[in-house]
């Protein structure tokens, strides 16, 4: 019994003693390149992107929360005449990450969850026949493992690249896509 209360109070002690008195914040905005993944790549070119993060410290210097808002555009694969096709997708997304260092060159891994806002657009046009259009919205949960690293260029801004792997559940099929990213993260 007292050994558990022993190990509990040095647990308590370590745990204080490592936190984070001054968390670092930063907001950051990146470029994108969005690489269709499984079966929507049979149907939808790359495409591209960007968006804007923020990132905060908490408890250790190497655990971050992350949130973000960003925007993905693809067209269709073929350039097949009469046929036009857009995806569009809106990520609202939080998460965690882990910094495996915490000075100059920060390798970190990742996850992200929230809402992907999506706008699926097809029109096919048959000639003398018409024209056939349909639109469809749809907010779908999805997540997003990432990878990549930040480096500090100056006290004032890192440079940050990752790659990312979004999933969005939808009702047919799931729809992925790979985005690697580069950017800039100012430190708040």
């Amino acid at each position: 019994m007292k050994i558990k209360r022993s190990f509990r109070s040095l647990l308590f002690i370590l745990i204080l003693s490592t936190i984070n008195h001054f968390p670092q914040m930063r907001i950051g905005s990146q470029g994108s390149v969005a690489i269709p993944a499984g079966f929507f790549e049979d149907a939808v070119d790359v495409g591209f992107g960007t968006n804007v993060n923020f990132s905060t410290t908490v408890l250790y210097s190497n655990f971050e929360l992350t949130g973000s808002i960003g925007y993905y555009k693809c067209g269709f694969k073929e350039d097949l005449p009469d046929y036009n096709f857009k995806f569009e997708t809106i990520p609202l997304l939080i998460g965690a990450r882990f910094n495996f260092t915490d000075v100059d060159f920060i390798p970190y891994v990742g996850f992200d969850a929230g809402l992907y806002h999506s706008k699926y657009y097809l029109e096919i046009d048959y000639g003398l026949l018409g024209t056939l259009s349909a639109k469809e919205t749809e907010n779908k949960f999805g997540f997003s493992p990432v990878v990549g690293f930040r480096m500090n260029m100056t006290p004032f801004f890192d440079v940050d690249v990752n790659a990312r792997y979004n999933r969005i559940r939808t009702k047919y099929i799931a729809r992925a896509f790979v985005s690697i990213q580069a950017g800039i993260a100012f430190r708040i």
